[in-house]
């Protein structure tokens, strides 16, 4: 089992240089989560992947779980966000989660990798500083300043969402099903939003 680090915030990089070994290090991570399971692959060897050494991934990503966290956000940030029609931010809401299940389930090793790690890495902080899903729900929603409502009804689809995608990764649901769920959810869940513009 990976260990959780100490606390602290990963570091980030201030160069050109050290975005791009950022990024080979994401890369290197989300190909080899996506050949075997996340026990099975060492930090040792995306290091060597991404052409880095073991300190400067360590720098970036202080634990295998931040790792795949940061893998994971990389994806939510690049989920595109589908055309939206303002008169329905719940079906613009439903088509993002949907395209997020589908993208996810197509690599599944890595996309339990990434649940896994999100799961560890919340419970041993309050959050790295980055784009969530949640974040994401709102702006596919078209919602510029929502309220406590708004960030509750985001949050319930984000944990919704997690929630679906870790049963699919399993292997429990298939993917038609894992996005079927995840549109039948949106349409309860956000309900209030149905006709917002």
């Amino acid at each position: 089992m990976p260990r959780i680090a100490e606390p602290r915030e990963p570091g980030q990089p201030s160069t050109a240089g050290q975005q791009e070994r950022r990024r080979a290090i994401l890369r290197a991570a989300a190909r080899l989560g996506a050949e075997s399971s996340l026990e099975r692959v060492q930090m040792s060897e995306i290091a060597t992947a991404a052409g880095v050494a073991l300190g400067t991934l360590y720098r970036y990503y202080p634990s295998k779980h931040h790792l795949y966290w940061g893998v994971l956000a990389t994806a939510v940030e690049k989920l595109p966000a589908p055309p939206r029609d303002p008169g329905d931010p719940v079906g613009a809401v439903a088509d993002f989660l949907e395209n997020a299940v589908v993208e996810l389930l197509r690599r599944p090793q890595l996309g339990r990798a990434m649940l896994v790690s999100a799961n560890a890495v919340r419970s041993a902080e309050t959050g790295v500083g980055i784009v969530t899903m949640r974040d994401r729900i709102i702006a596919v929603a078209g919602i510029t300043d929502p309220d406590a409502g708004d960030l509750q009804l985001a949050r319930l689809a984000e944990q919704t969402a997690y929630g679906i995608m870790t049963w699919a990764t399993a292997g429990l649901l298939e993917a038609e099903e894992a996005a079927a769920d995840m549109r039948r959810a949106c349409n309860l869940l956000l309900a209030p939003w149905a006709g917002q513009e």
